[in-house]
C-alpha cells in the first residue's frame, strides 16, 4: 500500500499537540523511507523484499536499527492478519459490571471464528498446549471503571485449564504486580531507535512459554491509544521512560518493545476489551467520552487488533463531532509497527470479521 496516495493521507485537525506530525508529514516520511529502501535494493541488484531479508540476516549494515527493525518484514509482506470483533448485547449487567458466562461465550465464539476450528475445544488448543506455562497480562490501570474486565482473564485461565489441560498453577495472571520468583527483572534490552534500555519481568523471559495479552481500548493523552501494544508497559521496569506521544517516543518505543523476542515469539493471543471503550479524554476515565460498544477485539497480531481498535475509536470520534477526528499519534504507532515487521496495520492487510451474537 503506498502511503503517498492522497486518498490515504487525509488532512488532520488544524491544531495538533506540540511535537505531533500531520498525517501528510507522516505519509511523506514513509514515502521517503520506502524510496530509500528501493534505491538501496537497486544498488545491490536486489528486489525490495530480498533486500529486507538481507537486512534481517544482518548482511547489509544500513543503520543501527536495520537488523532489528526488519525482522519479520518479509513474512509481514506475505501474510495477512485476521481479527474478530465479537459483540453481545447482554454482556453488560450494569455500568461497568459484565456478565461472566456471556464473556466466556464471546471468547469461545471469537476463537472458533479466528482459528477456523470445529469447536471451542479445538479453538482453545490453538492458543496453548497442556505443557505450557501461560502468562496472562491484563490491564488494571483505570480501575474500577476503565480497566480490562477481570471476567475476561478469568475466562481465559478457566478455558485454558478446561479445554487445553494447562495446570492451573502454570497459568499466572498478572499486571504490574508480579509474584516471586516471576517478578524479577531481566538483563537490559536496548531499543534501537533511541537507545532506550529496559528490563522485562523474568516471567516473560525465563518462565512463560505462552503469553495472552488482555488490554483495554481507550484514548491516551489526546491522540494516542491504549490497547495491545501499550499493555506491555506494565511488563517493564521503567514505563515512565517510554512516554510521551511525540513521534520519536511512544509511537516508536512501543512497537520496538513488543518486537523484543520474548514478547514477539511467545504471544499466542491478543484480546482488547472494547466493552465500554473511551474515545477521547484518556487515559483517565471520563464518562462523557465512554460508550457501550459491548465487544471484544480478538486476534493473534497485536498490531492488527490495535489498528482495528483505533478505527473503532475514530469512527466514534467522527460521530461525536460530525467530522474526522484522527488519532494521529496512534496511527504513527501502528504504521511504524507495520514498517518494522511486527504486524499489520493497513486495513487492506487485515481480514476483519464482525460477529454479532444477538
Amino acid at each position: 500500500m503506498s502511503h503517498a496516495r492522497k486518498s490515504s493521507c487525509p488532512e488532520g485537525p488544524d491544531r495538533l499537540p506540540e511535537g505531533h506530525l500531520t498525517l501528510r508529514e507522516i505519509c511523506a516520511d514513509f514515502s521517503r523511507h520506502e524510496a530509500s529502501i528501493r534505491r538501496r535494493a537497486a544498488d545491490h541488484g536486489l528486489s525490495r523484499r530480498d533486500f529486507l531479508q538481507m537486512l534481517s540476516a544482518g548482511a547489509v549494515a544500513a543503520t543501527g536499527l536495520a537488523s532489528f527493525a526488519v525482522r519479520g518484514a518479509r513474512a509481514a509482506d506475505a501474510a495477512r492478519s485476521r481479527v474478530v470483533v465479537v459483540t453481545h448485547p447482554e454482556v453488560i449487567l450494569r455500568e461497568y459490571r459484565v456478565n461472566p458466562p456471556v464473556v466466556r461465550q464471546m471468547l469461545d465464539r471469537a476463537l472458533v471464528e479466528l482459528s477456523g476450528a470445529q469447536d471451542e475445544k479445538a479453538a482453545w488448543q490453538t492458543v496453548g498446549r497442556d505443557d505450557d506455562f501461560v502468562a496472562v497480562k491484563h490491564n488494571s490501570m483505570g480501575a474500577p471503571t476503565l480497566h480490562s474486565h477481570t471476567e475476561i482473564h478469568d475466562a481465559v485461565a478457566a478455558q485454558l485449564a478446561a479445554q487445553v489441560g494447562v495446570k492451573p498453577e502454570r497459568i499466572v495472571v498478572v499486571d504490574r504486580v508480579v509474584p516471586e520468583p516471576y517478578g524479577e527483572f531481566s538483563e537490559p534490552f536496548t531499543l534501537p531507535s533511541n537507545g532506550l534500555q529496559t528490563r522485562l519481568r523474568r516471567l516473560y523471559t525465563d518462565h512463560a512459554t505462552a503469553i495472552v495479552n488482555v488490554s483495554v481500548l481507550k484514548s491516551h493523552s489526546g491522540e494516542g491509544v491504549s490497547a495491545a501494544l501499550k499493555n506491555h508497559l506494565g511488563s517493564v521496569n521503567n514505563p515512565a521512560a517510554f512516554h510521551w506521544w511525540q513521534p520519536e517516543r511512544l509511537p516508536r518505543n512501543l512497537p520496538e518493545l513488543n518486537a523484543l523476542d520474548p514478547l514477539r515469539q511467545k504471544t499466542r493471543l491478543c484480546i482488547v476489551d472494547a466493552i465500554r471503550p473511551l474515545f477521547a479524554g484518556g487515559p483517565a476515565d471520563n464518562e462523557q467520552y465512554r460508550w457501550d460498544f459491548r465487544s471484544l477485539i480478538v486476534g493473534t497480531d497485536p498490531v492488527a487488533v490495535t489498528a482495528v481498535g483505533i478505527r473503532i475509536l475514530e469512527a466514534k470520534r467522527k460521530e461525536s463531532v460530525g467530522k474526522d477526528w484522527p488519532m494521529t499519534a496512534a496511527r504513527q504507532m501502528v504504521a511504524y509497527a507495520q514498517k518494522i515487521g511486527l504486524g499489520n496495520a493497513d486495513a487492506d492487510r487485515i481480514d476483519r470479521l464482525d460477529v454479532d451474537m444477538a
